[in-house]
Protein backbone atom coordinates (compact mmCIF):
# COMPACT_ATOMS: atom_id res chain seq x y z
CA UNK A 1 0.00 0.00 0.00
CA UNK A 2 1.07 3.66 -0.65
CA UNK A 3 2.03 5.50 2.24
CA UNK A 4 -0.53 8.08 3.67
CA UNK A 5 1.41 11.36 2.50
CA UNK A 6 1.70 9.85 -1.33
CA UNK A 7 -1.59 8.53 -1.75
CA UNK A 8 -3.03 11.85 -0.30
CA UNK A 9 -0.75 13.91 -2.85
CA UNK A 10 -1.81 11.39 -5.52
CA UNK A 11 -5.56 12.11 -4.75
CA UNK A 12 -4.68 15.94 -4.52
CA UNK A 13 -2.81 15.67 -7.68
CA UNK A 14 -5.69 13.92 -9.06
CA UNK A 15 -8.31 15.93 -7.88
CA UNK A 16 -6.13 19.17 -9.68
CA UNK A 17 -6.96 17.41 -12.78
CA UNK A 18 -10.73 16.87 -12.51
CA UNK A 19 -10.62 13.28 -10.99
CA UNK A 20 -12.64 14.14 -7.97
CA UNK A 21 -14.53 10.81 -6.57
CA UNK A 22 -11.47 9.35 -4.28
CA UNK A 23 -11.44 10.39 -0.78
CA UNK A 24 -10.28 12.08 1.04
CA UNK A 25 -11.42 15.82 0.04
CA UNK A 26 -9.34 17.81 1.81
CA UNK A 27 -6.26 15.69 0.56
CA UNK A 28 -3.01 17.74 0.55
CA UNK A 29 -0.29 18.12 -2.19
CA UNK A 30 3.29 17.05 -0.66
CA UNK A 31 5.84 19.06 -2.73
CA UNK A 32 8.00 16.04 -2.76
CA UNK A 33 4.96 13.76 -4.70
CA UNK A 34 4.36 16.26 -6.89
CA UNK A 35 4.69 14.41 -10.01
CA UNK A 36 4.92 15.30 -14.21
CA UNK A 37 1.68 13.65 -15.80
CA UNK A 38 3.92 11.05 -17.57
CA UNK A 39 5.23 10.51 -13.69
CA UNK A 40 1.95 10.97 -12.01
CA UNK A 41 0.85 7.84 -14.71
CA UNK A 42 3.39 5.61 -14.20
CA UNK A 43 3.14 5.96 -10.49
CA UNK A 44 -0.80 4.86 -10.71
CA UNK A 45 -0.03 2.36 -13.06
CA UNK A 46 1.91 0.93 -9.74
CA UNK A 47 -0.12 1.33 -7.20
CA UNK A 48 -1.39 -1.44 -5.10
CA UNK A 49 -4.27 0.70 -4.04
CA UNK A 50 -6.70 -0.97 -6.97
CA UNK A 51 -8.93 2.28 -6.41
CA UNK A 52 -5.90 4.52 -7.26
CA UNK A 53 -5.07 2.25 -10.78
CA UNK A 54 -8.81 2.29 -11.60
CA UNK A 55 -8.37 6.30 -11.42
CA UNK A 56 -6.48 6.19 -14.77
CA UNK A 57 -9.47 5.16 -16.72
CA UNK A 58 -11.13 8.10 -15.63
CA UNK A 59 -7.76 10.20 -15.93
CA UNK A 60 -7.68 9.07 -19.34
CA UNK A 61 -11.60 10.31 -19.75
CA UNK A 62 -11.21 13.45 -18.78
CA UNK A 63 -7.51 14.05 -20.43
CA UNK A 64 -7.36 12.41 -23.74
CA UNK A 65 -4.25 14.21 -24.47
CA UNK A 66 -2.66 12.10 -22.26
CA UNK A 67 -1.89 9.08 -24.48
CA UNK A 68 1.16 10.45 -25.92
CA UNK A 69 2.08 10.75 -21.77
CA UNK A 70 0.88 7.00 -22.18
CA UNK A 71 3.25 6.03 -24.80
CA UNK A 72 6.32 7.55 -23.04
CA UNK A 73 5.99 5.43 -19.95
CA UNK A 74 4.31 1.85 -21.33
CA UNK A 75 8.10 0.94 -22.49
CA UNK A 76 10.27 2.43 -19.06
CA UNK A 77 7.83 1.32 -16.36
CA UNK A 78 8.22 -2.18 -14.96
CA UNK A 79 6.18 -5.22 -16.26
CA UNK A 80 3.61 -5.63 -14.08
CA UNK A 81 2.71 -1.78 -14.59
CA UNK A 82 2.75 -2.06 -17.69
CA UNK A 83 -0.21 -4.58 -18.38
CA UNK A 84 -2.21 -2.11 -15.54
CA UNK A 85 -1.53 1.00 -17.84
CA UNK A 86 -2.38 -1.09 -20.84
CA UNK A 87 -5.50 -2.15 -18.93
CA UNK A 88 -6.70 0.95 -17.86
CA UNK A 89 -5.81 2.80 -21.04
CA UNK A 90 -7.71 0.51 -23.16
CA UNK A 91 -10.81 0.33 -20.92
CA UNK A 92 -10.88 4.22 -21.29
CA UNK A 93 -10.49 3.94 -24.65
CA UNK A 94 -13.69 1.20 -24.71
CA UNK A 95 -15.86 3.42 -22.12
CA UNK A 96 -15.49 6.22 -24.02
CA UNK A 97 -16.82 4.97 -26.88
CA UNK A 98 -19.23 3.20 -24.76
CA UNK A 99 -20.43 5.67 -23.33
CA UNK A 100 -19.67 8.72 -25.80
CA UNK A 101 -23.34 10.11 -26.01
CA UNK A 102 -23.90 10.40 -22.30
CA UNK A 103 -20.49 11.69 -21.70
CA UNK A 104 -21.48 14.60 -24.44
CA UNK A 105 -23.65 15.78 -22.30
CA UNK A 106 -21.11 16.68 -19.56
CA UNK A 107 -17.76 16.89 -21.30
CA UNK A 108 -16.60 17.86 -24.64
CA UNK A 109 -15.66 14.50 -25.91
CA UNK A 110 -12.25 14.18 -27.52
CA UNK A 111 -11.72 10.69 -28.37
CA UNK A 112 -8.85 8.58 -27.24
CA UNK A 113 -6.74 6.94 -30.32
CA UNK A 114 -6.60 3.27 -30.12
CA UNK A 115 -2.80 2.92 -29.38
CA UNK A 116 -2.90 -1.16 -28.24
CA UNK A 117 -5.67 -3.15 -29.61
CA UNK A 118 -4.07 -4.38 -32.72
CA UNK A 119 -1.00 -5.24 -30.41
CA UNK A 120 -2.87 -6.99 -27.77
CA UNK A 121 -5.09 -8.82 -30.67
CA UNK A 122 -8.64 -7.38 -28.80
CA UNK A 123 -11.34 -5.74 -31.23
CA UNK A 124 -11.85 -2.58 -32.85
CA UNK A 125 -12.90 0.40 -30.39
CA UNK A 126 -15.61 0.68 -33.16
CA UNK A 127 -17.07 -2.64 -32.90
CA UNK A 128 -20.49 -2.57 -30.82
CA UNK A 129 -19.48 1.08 -29.35
CA UNK A 130 -16.79 -0.96 -27.67
CA UNK A 131 -18.69 -3.64 -25.92
CA UNK A 132 -16.82 -6.27 -27.11
CA UNK A 133 -13.60 -5.01 -26.82
CA UNK A 134 -14.01 -3.98 -22.58
CA UNK A 135 -15.16 -7.60 -22.60
CA UNK A 136 -12.28 -9.28 -24.14
CA UNK A 137 -10.19 -6.90 -22.78
CA UNK A 138 -11.08 -8.10 -19.40
CA UNK A 139 -10.39 -11.43 -20.67
CA UNK A 140 -7.23 -10.57 -21.16
CA UNK A 141 -6.27 -8.64 -18.17
CA UNK A 142 -7.65 -11.47 -15.85
CA UNK A 143 -5.10 -13.75 -18.00
CA UNK A 144 -1.93 -11.40 -16.74
CA UNK A 145 -2.88 -11.87 -13.35
CA UNK A 146 -2.88 -14.76 -10.91
CA UNK A 147 -5.51 -13.34 -8.92
CA UNK A 148 -9.41 -13.71 -9.62
CA UNK A 149 -10.68 -10.28 -9.69
CA UNK A 150 -13.61 -9.50 -11.92
CA UNK A 151 -12.06 -6.57 -14.05
CA UNK A 152 -15.08 -5.70 -16.07
CA UNK A 153 -17.25 -5.21 -13.07
CA UNK A 154 -14.83 -3.08 -12.01
CA UNK A 155 -14.48 -1.14 -15.22
CA UNK A 156 -18.09 -0.20 -14.86
CA UNK A 157 -18.37 0.89 -11.36
CA UNK A 158 -15.48 3.13 -12.36
CA UNK A 159 -17.84 4.75 -14.82
CA UNK A 160 -20.85 5.02 -12.01
CA UNK A 161 -17.75 6.91 -10.37
CA UNK A 162 -17.95 9.11 -12.91
CA UNK A 163 -21.17 10.01 -13.86
CA UNK A 164 -22.15 10.86 -10.39
CA UNK A 165 -18.93 12.99 -9.79
CA UNK A 166 -20.47 14.77 -13.39
CA UNK A 167 -23.50 14.62 -12.20
CA UNK A 168 -23.11 16.48 -8.92
CA UNK A 169 -20.88 18.95 -10.80
CA UNK A 170 -23.58 20.14 -13.01
CA UNK A 171 -25.62 20.70 -10.27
Amino acid sequence: MPSEDERESLVAQLRELGVCYLTPTDARMHESWRALPSELIAKLAAQSDPRLRHALIVLFILHPDLAGEVLKQVDVIDPPARIELIAHYMAALYLQRMWRMRLGFYLDVQLLPDLFSAQLGLPSPEERYGKTGLHALARWHAGQSPYPFNHLSSYYHVMDLLFEQLKQEAR
